[in-house]
């Protein structure tokens, strides 16, 4: 079904290859799975499987590489019949403002008929569970309803070969359940599936070979009867068994209590009112906070920073804060960063806006952007892009600090790094809140779990090992 043989690969912006001397093949019916660093090429193997590479993101090829019956270079128009793809950030793929519009796009384009398109609207809505998400404003969705509509949307041509990217970054464990569910009965009715993901225990049970790709060579394959077995920390992915994961060694804080009070805080998710009232968060203490997505946690970030319509009394170290003085004190890195990128190179973008450019070195450094200070922001990964502005957050010198979905594109090593960051920048008079459905994520870096529901703050947790199995289950 798919053949790569002595197949290299590069983007006329960059100095080595971006795929090198990549040679195996997927049979049909196959679960692939292709992991490594953040800029390993994962991402490459995926635009060239789906005709992207090189129509959309020119570069240079050589070698062969064959998808069904199509080689690289092909139209696009051809790959599309043939491929459906779902990338990390899905407001990428979408071309439409409602949700079934978007669903019926790709069969619209084909000439297929109303009914047709109804039928397998109403077939595809079947698998996922997802009657909520008809007739929905597609800029209202949450993240994680996004990223199902954009699963949804590739399945309507019925393809033969599935190209997944990323695709559970800001997914709840629920949602990644789903996923998984629906990756297996497409791959009971025959179609080949090319997943590139960090988060990777999902898969487990799913896929045929994982490959580990490095500075876009395979550098090691883990065949299905070695998977059991496979040394998740040896090779430096993320793990592959969650009842595995290990608390982070946490340095001790000094907590300053009540730094943080919330005597009210009135506001909307959608045409919900929730209300947060007299709770209290401490200084230098690290607070994830969890919830099935569409819950609020973002909604509940932006209101708390000002930059959602509220009813509030805040006080931040004794003074209460002005819908301005919340703007000024919080710093927060967005779900989808494209939106807070602003300036043609990585290094202005740092320092936009910093105050706290002593510990710039060290920042870029453990984040491992030093080597992108000089390129463009938007010719990074999706997970490069998320450590220069988590780098901006690192350096504002803010009181409060909002991290929604971090590690979305963090692979293992970049997720260590920044947990140490964070943890160093927690040793100041600073609150910080992680949005999070990464337990790996939370295990390494959370003091307290803040767990949200539809009614707002539902339960607080202190993170120890007495704890873990119980928020374990609580994400799942």
């Amino acid at each position: 079904m798919i053949t790569f043989k002595n197949f290299n690969y590069k983007y006329i912006e960059s100095k080595q290859l971006n795929i090198e001397n990549l040679s195996l093949e997927i049979n049909k019916g196959e679960c692939v799975l292709f992991t490594g660093a953040s800029g390993c090429g994962k991402t490459t193997i995926m635009r060239v499987l789906n005709g992207l590479a090189p129509e959309f993101f020119d570069g240079g090829f050589s070698g062969e590489l064959k998808v069904a019956h199509l080689n690289i270079g092909d139209r696009l128009k051809e790959f599309s019949k043939v491929v459906g793809s779902v990338f990390q950030n899905p407001k990428n793929q979408f071309f439409n403002l409602d949700s079934t519009s978007e669903l019926a796009f790709s069969m619209e384009n084909y000439g297929y008929s109303k009914a047709e398109i109804k039928n397998r609207i109403d077939e595809v809505i079947s698998n996922f569970s997802a009657e909520y998400l008809l007739e929905r404003n597609i800029l209202e969705l949450s993240g994680g309803e996004k990223q199902k509509l954009a699963f949804m949307a590739s399945m309507m041509l019925d393809a033969d070969i599935y190209v997944l990217d990323e695709i559970t970054s800001n997914l709840d464990l629920k949602s990644i359940k789903l996923i998984s569910s629906i990756i297996e009965t497409l791959k009971k009715q025959g179609k080949t599936i090319v997943v590139a993901e960090h988060r990777i225990y999902y898969l487990k049970d799913l896929i045929d070979r994982m490959y580990i790709i490095k500075d876009g060579k395979l550098v090691h394959e883990v065949k299905k009867e070695q998977l059991s077995d496979f040394d998740s920390r040896a090779c430096q992915t993320r793990q592959i068994d969650l009842t595995k994961v290990e608390l982070g060694k946490r340095e001790k804080r000094i907590f300053k209590e009540n730094y943080l009070s919330i005597e009210q805080l009135d506001y909307k998710v959608n045409t919900r009112q929730v209300s947060l009232n007299n709770v209290s968060f401490s200084s230098s203490k690290i607070y994830t906070i969890i919830g099935d997505n569409g819950c609020g946690k973002t909604t509940f970030a932006n209101a708390l920073c000002g930059l959602h319509k509220s009813k509030n009394k805040i006080t931040l170290n004794g003074k209460e804060l002005s819908k301005k003085g919340s703007i000024k004190s919080a710093f927060q890195v967005m779900q989808d960063v494209n939106y807070q990128l602003f300036t043609n190179q990585v290094e202005k973008e740092i320092k936009l806006g910093s105050k706290n450019l002593e510990l710039f070195d060290e920042v870029v450094d453990r984040l491992n952007i030093r080597k992108f200070l000089k390129r463009h922001p938007n010719t990074l990964s999706g997970g490069e892009k998320q450590r220069v502005a988590i780098a901006s957050a690192l350096l504002s010198d803010k009181r409060i600090l909002i991290f929604d979905e971090p590690t979305s594109g963090l692979d293992y090593v970049n997720m260590i790094e920044l947990s140490r960051l964070i943890e160093k920048i927690a040793e100041q008079d600073v609150v910080i809140f992680i949005i999070t459905h990464d337990y790996e994520f939370l295990c390494q870096i959370s003091d307290e779990v803040l767990y949200f529901d539809k009614q707002g703050l539902k339960e607080r947790i202190e993170v120890n090992e007495n704890n873990k199995k119980k928020i374990l289950e609580i994400m799942s």
